[in-house]
């Protein structure tokens, strides 16, 4: 569980149960912040207007989503598994609060002179029954609710983060919400906007072996309207098909980016771009991350002869034209969400499935959010004090607490990059894409357990779900270790041991046989019975905050209570496909 913050400690991220469940029955429940009226479930919660409009409009889109693709429905006798969207008006589920986090650091994209914003994160989940038996999953959609903090003391608003020690459950949550406190009722009025994650469609690794795999995450935003949400810009997230329709529009969002107190900016990461150039809808996918051409929108509009121009001398973080598309990239949505992250998440919530599920993570964060929050707390420090801020911010791929740690990206040649380095005993492996020539991954010399082992250049094209792996080359691994392959759903391969054989960096865990599992799930057989009759012991990579999984893969837990590094898909939670 989080700790609370010792004295003198700012409180950044909220994600205990206990207090999340106490700030529920306080009255922050989604419902209760989105329409004034407390909502168990998801069937009240669409009856309240402005949830009620969100769920017409993801309605739509699943229903645009079918369109596109014809082969696409919902379960698991489809090739192409969509969400099922009514799980947005069913009684059985709900939107459960599992984050508060302070984002005081977001000042520079405050235009309206707020000191920041509070977020109130909810994750989709659901208890019903199948077949006589109990079964309760969280699914792979999150829903931020995001309030500015207007205050006319920023230091005064920093303070209130900073909480004695020893606070836990409902004390913290009572401590929270009081008068004084950062989350009173009178200090989250002030909406500014709700967030949308949100898996629509879910290829398996047998219709996408090359890939092992494919998802796509539907990402919107929605503003305050005439008594109802509307949808909004999404930040700093070009409109690739308009831009691309209009080369007036386009020459006219290169000419601003180039101005140099937009370089300044950009050079920073509080680069904030105008409305008219925005997207109010964008996909991510994975795997793969950012050699993903739909995870790039700006490198989709322009290439370095765009940018040869560019006044870069001297600039710390795009200093090459190359660096300059991936910086902008990376302050994209979908940029952003398929950098160092968990399937597409920068924060799923801790796991309150019982011990021995096979349907449970160990840590709750993205790479990118645990390495963040060092930062955070620097600027939350620095503004209690009243001292000068630095409100620079690093690639969400390349934050500086796990600068060179295992799975962590590394340059590979050109000057943008030069300090993006490995630890000893890493070195940086080639990435997979023609889009990512520039940047790869810290891994060990010789492949071992957990690390890729069958490797390809991902050929991309105009539809994510169209990009191709080509040239896959096989890796032996060492220590005798064996090689999952990517058409049993292991992205870029994993090797694996026997549990006899797992090493220093290795834990015991088990991988389920692909079709026997499949096939039981779809027979309507509850998740964990399918797991049980159709799962082989294995030696996976070790994982934790602070050791975490190398691109595409979750920290699961393992019988142990251990953390193993597995394939999200392979975890009940994170895929729309199998549940009742």
């Amino acid at each position: 569980m989080a700790p609370s913050a010792p004295p003198g400690e700012p409180l950044l991220l909220v994600t205990d149960p206990l207090v999340m469940r106490a700030l529920e029955d306080a009255g922050y429940d989604l419902g209760s912040l989105l329409d004034g009226a407390a909502a168990r479930d998801n069937a009240a919660l669409a009856n309240g207007k402005r949830f009620g409009s969100v769920v017409v409009r993801l309605e739509k889109d699943l229903v645009e989503a079918k369109t596109e693709d014809p082969s696409s429905g919902v379960g698991m006798a489809k090739s192409h598994r969509l969400f099922d969207v009514r799980w947005l008006r069913a009684k059985s589920a709900r939107f459960e609060l599992v984050g508060v986090t302070n984002r005081l650091d977001r000042r520079p994209f405050a235009l309206n002179g707020a000191c920041g914003e509070t977020r109130f994160v909810y994750r989709l989940s659901y208890a019903t029954t199948k077949n006589g038996t109990a079964i309760a999953s969280r699914l792979p959609a999150t829903i931020a609710f995001t309030t500015w903090v207007r205050e006319s003391d920023c230091a005064a608003a920093a303070k209130r983060w900073v909480l004695p020690s020893g606070l836990a459950g409902a004390a913290l949550a009572a401590r929270l919400t009081e008068e004084e406190g950062p989350l009173a009722r009178a200090r989250v009025a002030s909406f500014r906007s709700l967030e949308l994650n949100l898996q629509r469609v879910r290829w398996p690794s047998t219709i996408r072996p090359d890939l092992g795999g494919h998802a796509e995450y539907l990402m919107r935003v929605f503003h305050e309207g005439a008594g109802a949400l509307v949808v909004g810009t999404l930040e700093n997230t070009p409109d690739v098909a308009a831009l691309g329709a209009d080369p007036q529009l386009r020459a006219e969002l290169l000419a601003w980016l180039l101005r140099p107190e937009q370089l300044d900016r950009l050079d920073r990461g509080t680069l904030l771009l105008p409305e008219k150039f925005l997207a109010t809808k964008v996909l991510s996918v994975s795997p793969r991350s950012l050699a993903r051409r739909a995870n790039r929108p700006f490198r989709q509009l322009f290439g370095a002869s765009d940018l040869a121009k560019a006044k870069l001398d001297g600039r710390a973080t795009i200093a090459t034209p190359a660096a300059l598309l991936r910086r902008l990239d990376a302050l994209s949505c979908n940029g952003c969400h398929q950098s160092r992250t968990v399937a597409g998440f920068h924060l799923l919530g801790e796991e309150t499935a019982p011990a021995g599920s096979a349907n449970a993570i160990t840590v709750a964060t993205s790479p990118h959010l645990d390495g963040e929050l060092a930062r955070r707390r620097r600027v939350l420090l620095a503004l209690a004090a009243g001292t000068p801020v630095d409100d620079s911010v690093p690639f969400p791929e390349r934050d500086p607490a796990l600068a060179g740690t295992y799975g962590a990206h590394c340059g590979l040649g050109d000057a943008g990059f030069a300090k993006w380095t490995c630890a000893p005993g890493l070195l940086c492996d080639a990435g997979e894409g023609e889009l990512d020539d520039d940047v790869g991954t810290c891994l060990p010399a010789s492949p071992r357990v957990g690390d890729p082992c069958e490797v390809g250049r991902v050929s991309p094209s105009d539809k994510p779900h169209a990009d191709k792996i080509k040239k896959l080359v096989k890796k032996t691994c060492d220590g005798g270790a064996v090689c999952e392959t990517n058409q049993v759903g292991f992205p870029a391969g994993m090797c694996s041991t026997t549990c006899a054989a797992i090493g220093a960096d290795g834990v015991c865990g088990g991988i389920p046989f692909l079709v026997g599992f499949n096939d039981c799930l779809g027979q309507n057989t509850p998740f964990e019975q399918c797991i049980a009759a159709n799962i082989r012991p294995a030696g996976l990579r070790a994982c934790s905050a602070i050791n975490p999984c190398r691109d595409d893969y979750v920290c699961a837990r393992t019988n142990s209570g251990a953390g193993a590094c597995m394939p999200p898909y392979f975890l009940f939670q994170l895929r729309v496909d199998g549940h009742p």
